[in-house]
């Protein structure tokens, strides 16, 4: 088993005691679904893009409303780079699989932090002239993230968030070396608790 999953796996696991004193009657309350959009940073070698745009929706579970598991899918939009003769770009998309933990430390006013697997698919590719190549690279990392927020209602959330995104390209061991970066993302949300 790969450790990234092995992380996400043991760090589930760890959280599972709070199952077991969340209220049964009020079980449902605390499923919930998040979406945000907002901007990414790319930082890759020679390359720097932050003009692409992040979207990230995410479904989970808190139990006792503080602390639980999501899965999620991001969009970390497109990293570019122009010289007079050659565009190249990286495009990740990612699943991600983790903890996640909310806490309301003033009347309404809330923060969050969440963390975990990821497994990403990255297409990336060159054009030069007329001619285009590219290919796709599957690979694991991890994501990690925090916000603050304010809940308007009992099931609505509005909060400014900030994410890493650990991503990798190309293949450990092949010809070409596998390539790392961190994709960060600056965001908006709104979150609707069931």
């Amino acid at each position: 088993m790969h450790k990234p999953l092995l992380a996400a796996v043991l760090a589930v696991a760890a959280v599972s005691p709070f199952a077991a004193k969340a209220d049964e009657s009020n079980q449902l309350d605390n499923f919930f679904v998040a979406g945000n959009l907002g901007q990414s940073n790319y930082r890759i070698g020679g390359i720097s893009d932050k003009s692409d745009v992040f979207q990230n929706v995410r479904f989970g579970w808190r139990w006792n409303g503080l602390v639980g598991a999501e899965v999620g899918y991001a969009y970390l939009g497109q990293a570019k780079n122009t010289t007079d003769f050659a565009t190249a770009y990286a495009k990740p998309r990612v699943a991600q699989l983790g903890v996640t933990a909310k806490y309301n430390f003033y009347n309404n006013w809330y923060v969050t932090g969440h963390g975990g697997y990821l497994r990403s698919r990255t297409t990336a590719g060159v054009t030069v002239g007329d001619v285009s190549a590219s290919q796709r690279s599957w690979n694991n990392g991890w994501y990690a993230g925090a916000g603050v927020g304010y809940d308007v209602t009992k099931n609505v959330s509005l909060a400014l968030n900030y994410d890493n995104y650990h991503v990798k390209y190309g293949r450990a061991g092949a010809s070409e070396s596998q390539v790392n970066t961190n994709v960060a993302a600056y965001s908006a949300s709104v979150e609707y608790r069931f």
